[in-house]
């Protein structure tokens, strides 16, 4: 079976270029674009549109890391943190899901969920000094409720509910 050719087009309906169904739905699915018919997605923003979306949020928080709350100076690079990583969801790219971050962070976070960043900080304590208690506590309240938040989300809880189904039928044929 042949598979389907999509008709990609940017913000401003120019003709951008084609992908497969499967590359359409994942731009779909991650509100990177939006379906105009079967054969034709329409993108929400454009590279260059992505870079003022981060731009605007780096400034948004007054360059400062959501996590160690430190100001990152201007000859620092501010990066943009997925609290809930990219790797984890189709939703990721959501701007609610977005934060500034300083490198060190956002390189240390890896593909962690907030929640597991922070428990990891909680067990190497005496490698996160930098990061006050208050801070740590702060971020844990944020990473709780933005995590619940996030998976309010319909298609993010179908999606779980789909995994714990899943393993839960696993587990009874391992029985």
């Amino acid at each position: 079976m042949a598979q389907r050719i999509i008709a990609v087009f940017g913000p401003d309906n120019r003709y951008l270029s084609h992908c497969t169904e499967k590359r359409a739905t994942n731009l779909i699915d991650s509100r990177r674009a939006t379906r105009v018919n079967v054969s034709t997605i329409k993108l929400t923003y454009t590279k260059k549109g992505w870079v003022s979306v981060k731009h605007n949020i780096i400034e948004d928080s007054n360059r400062i890391c959501y996590i160690c709350n430190r100001r990152i100076p201007e000859e620092e690079i501010a990066t943009i943190d997925h609290v809930i990583p990219s790797s984890r969801s189709t939703q990721a790219n959501t701007f609610d899901n977005l934060q500034c971050c300083c490198e060190r962070c956002n390189h240390d976070k890896d593909r962690m969920k907030l929640t597991e960043y922070v428990r990891h900080i909680k067990i190497n304590r005496e490698d996160y000094e930098y990061i006050s208690d208050e801070i740590l506590e702060s971020l844990q309240e944020f990473a709780f409720r933005h995590e619940k938040d996030f998976y309010l989300n319909d298609s993010n809880l179908i999606y779980i509910h789909k995994k714990k189904k899943n393993n839960k039928k696993r587990k009874e044929s391992t029985r």
